[in-house]
């Protein structure tokens, strides 16, 4: 559920806006509750003014203590006049303003086909709201948060199932439970959605685009396996994909053909031989189901009564050498990419044997000391003055040598 198809959600913004009690029953009572029913009722704002002079207006309307709605006519209704500039209509004009711009946003969403519109944001109220209407028609209310969907796995699965959804099998990992999302976000561990710029011809829109939550479930065992499954048929019920209990089934065959006692020299099913059965059975019935042909109750209905069909075969018993059929096969290699391979390896082996050795470290030669005249480590401090009377005897030195210098000359 969008938030322009959400009762709460209008009601809220009504709340916010101040509209008067009177006038917002009037607005129930003739069903229009949501943005959506707002804004398509009356696409142009003319249109809402003359609904309102003639519907609104001359009308009030109370709520009885079952909750039903009672519309009554006004024994001196205020003159359109008046009352198409008082406080009271220009609350109802600013909900018709939101109600048009929410589901503009929407629909332009739809029809633009990108990546949000396969990933919905949900929030706690419309949460509630879906659990709400979900239990009404039928489905056990859940006893804890382990039981109750995440917002982001509500949103995964109503974006996939959308009319700009993919319609494409959502792997068992995404379906994570409300209690272990919660505690991510108190560990500050949950990813956050990464934003991105599009630009489109002339226009540049941001995009966020949802983080994953799978590599927090690991699916090993039939108990992982059943909690998975739970999160997945109580998210289609209250999203609106499948009913409740026809998905459920699916999950008591599954963990059946996992339980169900072997043969001698048989083996049971694997876990991946029933992930990829699951996948095979949805794949087959959301081609149909994309293209407006069937629901998913119906074809889950087909295959939970056909235990003869061939995406059945998976999970019957096999041999016990009999290898598991739930890996996906890696892609042959063909001959050119093996002797591409190959010369490449000749290549790398030519280059290492092409390669110097390294030199050997020799020993390490010992500085000169100039205070000893020796090569020791460490060297020999300065005394104070050295270096004064280094450079004093190399004068002393010079002088002398041209002193001898001058002297063999004159001879």
């Amino acid at each position: 559920m969008s938030q322009s198809k959400s009762v709460t959600a209008f009601s809220r913004a009504a709340s916010s806006f101040d509209a008067h009690e009177s006038d917002y029953l009037v607005l129930l009572s003739d069903r229009v509750s949501t943005f959506e029913a707002m804004a398509f009722r009356f696409p142009k704002e003319q249109d809402f003014e003359d609904y309102v002079k003639r519907y609104v207006r001359p009308q009030g309307g109370y709520q009885e203590e079952d909750g039903s709605i009672k519309v009554y006519d006004k024994t001196s209704p205020p003159l359109w006049e008046d009352f198409k500039s008082s406080e009271d209509c220009g609350c109802l004009r600013k909900l018709w303003h939101m109600a048009s711009q929410v589901a503009k946003k929407e629909l332009e969403t739809l029809v633009a086909g990108t990546d949000e519109s396969t990933t919905s944001k949900m929030n706690a109220v419309l949460s509630l709201e879906l659990e709400e209407k979900a239990i009404l028609s039928g489905m056990p209310a859940p006893s804890s948060d382990k039981e109750r969907p995440s917002l982001r796995t509500l949103g995964k699965v109503q974006g996939n199932f959308s009319p700009g959804g993919h319609f494409q099998h959502i792997s068992w990992e995404s379906y994570v439970d409300a209690e272990t999302e919660g505690r991510l976000r108190r560990a500050g561990k949950l990813p956050r959605d990464k934003t991105e710029l599009v630009l489109r011809e002339d226009k540049v829109s941001v995009r966020n685009k949802e983080s994953e939550l799978q590599s927090t479930v690991d699916i090993k065992d039939t108990a992982g396996l059943r909690e998975a499954l739970e999160i997945r048929a109580r998210c289609f019920h209250m999203v609106g994909v499948a009913d409740y209990f026809v998905v459920r089934k699916l999950t008591e065959k599954f963990v059946s053909l996992l339980r169900q006692t072997a043969l001698e020299g048989m083996r049971q099913p694997t876990l991946n031989e029933v992930r990829r059965t699951d996948r095979l059975i949805f794949e087959e019935i959301l081609k149909w189901v994309s293209k407006g042909q069937g629901t998913v109750d119906a074809g889950l209905n087909h295959y939970l009564s056909s235990p003869q069909d061939m995406l059945w075969n998976l999970c019957k018993q096999q041999p016990e050498s009999f290898p598991d059929q739930g890996l996906e096969r890696s892609a042959p290699e063909s001959s050119s990419r093996k002797r591409s391979l190959a010369d490449a390896e000749k290549t790398d082996e030519n280059k290492k044997d092409k390669t110097e050795k390294p030199a050997p470290d020799k020993e390490k030669v010992l500085r000169l000391c100039l205070v000893c005249k020796k090569r020791h480590e460490p060297l020999c401090p300065l005394p104070e003055g050295w270096r004064r009377e280094q450079r004093a005897k190399a004068k002393e030195a010079k002088k002398a040598w041209q002193e001898k210098k001058g002297k063999g000359e004159k001879k």
